[in-house]
């Protein structure tokens, strides 16, 4: 039986679910992200170059896509605390890793997808906890590639 691939196999709530039942997912995955906790321009510019990196080019509209699934503005527009939207009223969004996982891989393909979300979901877990909003491993990564220019 062949796989079903891309967003629009899986629009249908059966297929979808089947998706869902069907693939392993990284157990951290159950795992709530505070979006408003993180720093969207920091991993914005991540998933980019990541995107980048597993297609071989730039592709605008797939690294948008992937940004939107994973930090999607609308959300982000509530921590301002605009129209209904008291601060802290809604700390944790429903953001979901599986989803935006199954969604990705018609663009990348299936492991590109699977080892993309897991590496992103990780830096997002570990970014929430950081008083910066940065993943350590991108800090130590800009560390290092400023200790190299400075030799």
């Amino acid at each position: 039986m062949p796989s079903i691939k891309g967003t629009a196999s899986i629009t249908s709530t059966h297929a979808l679910q089947k998706q869902l039942r069907s693939t392993n997912f990284p157990a951290n995955f159950v795992q709530k992200v505070n979006i408003a906790k993180v720093h969207r321009a920091v991993l914005t510019h991540w998933i980019e170059q990541r995107v980048e990196q597993i297609l071989g080019f730039e592709d605008e509209i797939v690294s948008s896509t992937a940004v939107h699934l994973f930090l999607p503005e609308d959300m982000m527009a509530a921590e301002g605390g605009g129209e209904g939207g008291e601060g802290g009223t809604a700390d944790y969004w429903d953001v979901d890793p599986r989803r935006a996982q199954l969604d990705l891989a018609g663009f990348l393909g299936e492991k590109e997808a699977a080892t993309f979300a897991s590496e992103l979901w990780t830096m997002m877990l570990d970014a929430q906890a950081s008083p910066s909003g940065i993943p350590k491993v991108l800090v130590e990564r800009k560390k290092e590639e400023m200790r190299r220019q400075r030799e």
